[in-house]
């Protein structure tokens, strides 16, 4: 039961009428608006009462529903609502701060003030029980964040720099006593103990996370648009400080690992000029759960353990700034193929390496697609452009990266695990993307590890079809391109990629109503529009506009749909662009959108639009549906 979703005006309810000359709908309305606010004021009462008796971790796993309504339209919910993450930050100091840290940082006044309120309320709660460290840790994070936030904003005067010099970070408390913000700190513990009643902090989460003891100087600054920056922190184990270490040059030991350190910790510093990092964030949430459910589906079966999202941390500290987990040991599939090469091909030949493929910088394979294209945008040609994309492009350039696991997983049995480790992750995300609606999957956006050859999808800003809505809309319902069936094996998309999207669309669909009980929060989420740019939500309030209201029913319907087997992916191309060859939008069966299939129905329909020439020769040049 979500009781900040109550609304207390009847005018938004779906019995009113706005003709004032109707007495009986204007007395039902009355009777509901009545109802209606009785029931708020009833659940206020409840939750008042149980603010301090449901175990405070039960509230930390809402944390990001709960700071979405501070700003909640009814007072008492709001009242509640600050209460609630006041008790959480008490009680999970070292963990809840890096959840609530965009709050205090957001650029909306009332918001920022409301967060800087939580904070010293939690402080007060401290003081009261005179825990000093944890008090002290609260008071110092706000320089920590600062820090954070001030690099991710930082632009090199050199804009060919490759790497910045940072001063040391020092603060009121020793960085070591921070938890760092990574899944594994953040994450409630599997363990039965995080059930207890005692809610003791070392048994409701993992109790032997590494510290961070200083960060490296050394910042690289990566080559992206955006220019985020690669932090490292050099690691320690839990139970080691400050005091314990002696260093014979102390400048060294902020540029390079010291004996006694455990590792290092790499995370991506990043301002966002136009996405919202606050919707990574939420999609993380959404994998986790995922990744239970397929958990459960799975047990005992020998996929269990390969059949999962690859998720991390995705830290707001404002609206445009974050830091996001490292994942290490991996490469994006671009550069992954880039690297890959045919040794059966003969050796001068344009074919063998896969550096050709990945060149978008190469005008030549750029002007072979875009005349492909141009086939069906200006001619409206559909079949010869898919024909031709086939010839000019598939064929000039053909797929390597079945090569690559060849040559980087030496002995037969790493190779096999590589590769079926790569086509049952692949199967994962595409269920799931395609639920979802994720889109912007160029080659950049998909990683794969080259220590085990799982994928990882990162920049999940355009999701819930918002694709659909580029200027050239990604109109498939996730990639798989040639490179990747290339890499499956013989079988391709038909053998192992098959069953493991399967099994997890069965599963999907199996836990519709609990996907969709987590999903209709984040969609009608009143701080994140997942529609808009960042820089238009700013300013935007809790009260959604009937228009938002309708947006939001209407990616619940779709995802709705795609959990039941429709295929209801809609290619806007066909309205806008006539066809001139022989091709009648009467020849498609439109009951295909409306019914739903089986489950091997729907695998077999994604994997047939997924693939075919004539969705992928729509896409923008830069989405690279060669590769």
């Amino acid at each position: 039961f979500d009781f900040t979703s109550i609304q207390t005006d009847y005018e938004s309810s779906p019995l009113h009428d706005r003709s004032e000359n109707v007495d009986s709908n204007r007395d039902m309305n009355k009777s509901y608006a009545i109802s209606l606010a009785k029931s708020q004021r009833d659940a206020h009462l409840i939750m008042s009462e149980l603010i301090k008796t449901i175990p405070a971790q039960s509230y930390y796993t809402a944390l990001p529903q709960l700071i979405s309504r501070v700003v909640h339209p009814h007072p008492d919910t709001a009242g509640i609502v600050k209460a609630i993450l006041k008790r959480v930050l008490a009680k999970f100091p070292e963990q809840a701060m890096w959840g609530l840290a965009w709050l205090k940082h957001s650029q909306n006044e009332v918001r920022a003030d409301i967060g800087a309120d939580i904070f010293k309320g939690a402080q007060k709660q401290l003081q009261k029980t005179e825990n000093t460290k944890m008090l002290n840790l609260l008071v110092a994070c706000h320089g920590l964040f600062k820090f954070i936030i001030d690099l991710a904003k930082y632009i090199p005067k050199n804009q060919n720099s490759k790497h910045l010099t940072v001063r040391p970070w020092k603060g009121d408390a020793p960085l070591s006593h921070f938890v760092p913000p990574v899944q594994a700190a953040l994450s409630l513990s599997s363990s039965t103990k995080a059930s207890s009643a005692s809610g003791r902090t070392s048994e409701v989460f993992p109790a032997f996370v590494p510290r961070m003891r200083t960060f490296c100087q050394y910042v690289p600054v990566m080559s992206s648009k955006a220019r985020p920056k690669k932090l490292t922190a050099f690691a320690i184990s839990a139970g080691q400080r400050d005091g314990q270490f002696h260093f014979s040059d102390k400048s060294a030991s902020y540029k390079e690992l010291q004996q006694g350190d455990a590792g290092e910790m790499h995370f991506l510093i990043k301002q966002e000029a136009k996405g919202d990092l606050r919707k990574d964030a939420r999609v993380q949430d959404l994998n986790n759960v995922i990744n239970r459910l397929l958990a459960v589906a799975l047990r005992g079966r020998r996929q269990r353990q390969r059949l999962n999202l690859r998720t991390f941390s995705v830290v707001c500290l404002s609206e445009d700034c974050g830091i996001i987990e490292w994942v290490p040991n991996t490469d994006s599939m671009r550069n992954i193929v880039s690297n890959s090469y045919n040794p059966q091909a003969a050796p001068h030949s344009l074919r063998r390496r896969g550096k050709r493929i990945a060149n978008f910088s190469d005008h030549i394979l750029r002007q072979n697609f875009e005349k492909c294209q141009n086939m069906y945008m200006k001619n409206g040609n559909l079949l010869d452009a898919a024909a031709m994309f086939e010839e000019n492009c598939l064929k000039q350039y053909p797929p390597v990266l079945y090569w690559y696991f060849v040559q980087k997983f030496l002995d037969p049995f790493s190779w096999f695990e590589a590769r079926k480790n790569f086509a049952l992750s692949a199967a994962a995300w595409s269920a799931v993307g395609h639920v979802i609606g994720l889109g912007d999957r160029h080659s950049e956006n998909i990683l794969m590890d080259v220590k085990n050859g799982e994928c990882v999808h990162v920049d999940f800003d355009c999701i819930f079809d918002k694709g659909l809505n580029l200027p050239r809309p990604e109109v498939i319902p996730f990639r798989l391109t040639a490179n990747m069936v290339d890499a499956m094996g013989p079988t391709g998309s038909n053998g192992t990629y098959r069953g493991g999207l399967t099994v997890a669309i069965r599963t999907l669909r199996k836990n519709r109503d609990t996907l969709l009980s987590v999903l209709e929060p984040f969609i009608k989420d009143p701080v994140i529009d997942w529609k808009r740019q960042r820089a238009q939500q700013q300013n935007r309030n809790n009260n959604d506009t009937p228009a938002e209201s309708v947006e939001a029913k209407r990616s619940i319907k779709v995802i709705d749909g795609r959990l039941r087997g429709v295929y209801n992916l809609r290619n806007p191309n066909k309205k806008k662009i006539r066809r001139t060859d022989g091709y009648s939008v009467d020849q498609e069966d439109e009951m295909s959108q409306i019914l739903p299939l089986s489950v091997e129905g729907q695998v077999h329909r994604l994997i047939s639009e997924a693939t075919s020439n004539e969705n992928l020769v729509q896409l923008y040049v830069g989405w690279m549906p060669w590769v």
